[in-house]
């Protein structure tokens, strides 16, 4: 037998030892063995292997930079359109956690070099990233057009099914089709049952324990998480633990125990490799640190938003920029900082047109605490952010969940006039 030979055996040997340690829930094994086959010569469907489970594996362990230097090379090593799909679309799901911007540079090659051979399950998991990435930036009208062109594959592969699903539930979420967001994530987790992957699984608990939270339904929410929370321990999948952690800690503190999600999200530790968690889990500790308002919640944080803000530049997350100003701004004006307090609402306000559905509702929170009840501006915003709550509110059929327990919209309903007794049902 040839060297050669023996590579392609050790290669293949390899990589089936890391996709079985990842469905036994060993991603450190996983790591470990497919790095090692990492350094060995593979192409045709061996190299699809390997790529797709060496990238899976990294995102368990938030261990990013190295395989994306892994892909990087072999990328520039390899010819024939066959052999770099598998690799461009790995590297669209390594950089999707890191960098969005990044991801919508390169996407483009990744689907039509994908939809030009016909793979339709490499085109579906490419679009659902770019999907993702568009939602990311705040860029809805792109999230719409990835999700349109992900619907019009036509493939009887679930796997192909299921990226597609999630492709369009991004595009959902960037628009704040809450419901439609919530069935098509049911969907996706139905599929990733049929596809027997408790990763995915697990993150579409986790995406829908997100929906449940916006539509004000914190028990179901904290059900979804804490499914998450469970695969994400068997499966050794940090990021999906981490997130699962604070959406447990979210629907705790709306249900009214602000202190013991706190307490949760105090003992989270979350690598910085894993941008995404950070910010988001960092957005919400500073968010829940300001409504409970005890000694020292204020300078806490700030010194949490802050840095969570830089990572969120860095990495293109545009969706969380007006969360994080306006957490800052409200800590500095609590703080008796007056001049600074006024330079981070504006800069809220700046994004917030690029940011999640929630993005105008805490831009208008921070301007009714910074601004004084006199001036003309902060009733304007207050006044805004009431009829777009309302509005919303009469297209739900049950209109008050968005503030029997959502504490913002409740907040601003109450700040901008009181919670109407009267709210109509959607017909």
């Amino acid at each position: 037998m040839s060297a050669a030979d023996e590579n392609a055996d050790g290669a293949a040997g390899l990589i089936a030892a890391g996709e079985n340690a990842l469905a036994r829930g060993e991603p450190e094994k996983a790591y470990e063995v497919l790095a090692r086959a990492s350094a060995l010569p593979t192409d045709g469907a061996l190299l699809h292997r390997l790529a797709a489970a060496f990238a899976q594996a990294a995102r368990h362990l938030s261990r990013h930079d190295e395989v994306l230097a892994w892909i990087d090379r072999k990328i520039d090593g390899v010819d024939g359109a066959s052999a770099r799909v598998p690799l461009l679309v790995a590297r669209l799901g390594v950089l999707r956690l890191l960098d969005s911007a990044r991801v919508l540079e390169l996407c483009d090659e990744a689907i039509t070099t994908a939809l030009g051979l016909g793979d339709h399950e490499a085109a579906a998991r490419a679009l659902s990233h770019a999907a993702f990435a568009a939602y990311r930036r705040g860029d809805a009208r792109r999230a719409r057009l990835f999700a349109d062109r992900a619907g019009s594959i036509e493939t009887q592969s679930k796997a192909a099914q299921f990226y597609a699903l999630r492709a369009r539930m991004f595009a959902a979420s960037a628009v704040g089709e809450l419901e439609a967001n919530l069935e098509l994530s049911m969907k996706s987790r139905a599929l990733a049952r049929e596809l027997g992957s408790d990763v995915d699984v697990a993150n579409e608990s986790n995406n829908l324990a997100e929906t449940y939270l916006e539509l004000g339904c914190p028990a179901e929410a904290k059900a979804c998480a804490e499914v998450a929370l469970q695969l994400g321990e068997q499966t050794g999948h940090v990021a999906i633990h981490a997130m699962a952690t604070v959406y447990v800690a979210i629907a705790t503190a709306e249900a009214g125990d602000p202190d013991e999600a706190l307490a949760r999200l105090d003992a989270m530790r979350i690598a910085n490799t894993n941008r995404f968690a950070v910010i988001d889990a960092a957005s919400v500790h500073a968010y829940w640190l300001l409504e409970r308002g005890a000694s020292g919640d204020a300078r806490r944080a700030r010194e949490i938003a802050e840095p969570a803000l830089e990572a969120a530049i860095a990495a293109s997350a545009d969706n969380r920029l007006t969360m994080l100003y306006a957490a800052i701004a409200r800590a500095l004006a609590r703080e008796g900082q007056d001049a600074a307090a006024r330079i981070e609402l504006e800069r809220a306000r700046k994004c917030a047109d690029r940011g999640d559905p929630s993005a105008q509702s805490m831009h208008a929170l921070a301007a009714a605490e910074v601004l004084p009840a006199a001036e003309p501006a902060r009733q304007v915003v207050l006044s805004t952010a009431r009829a777009r709550i309302l509005r919303r509110a009469t297209r739900r059929e049950d209109p008050f969940a968005f503030c029997s327990y959502v504490r913002l919209n409740r907040r601003l309903l109450e700040l901008s006039g009181g919670v109407p007794p009267d709210l109509p049902k959607s017909s």
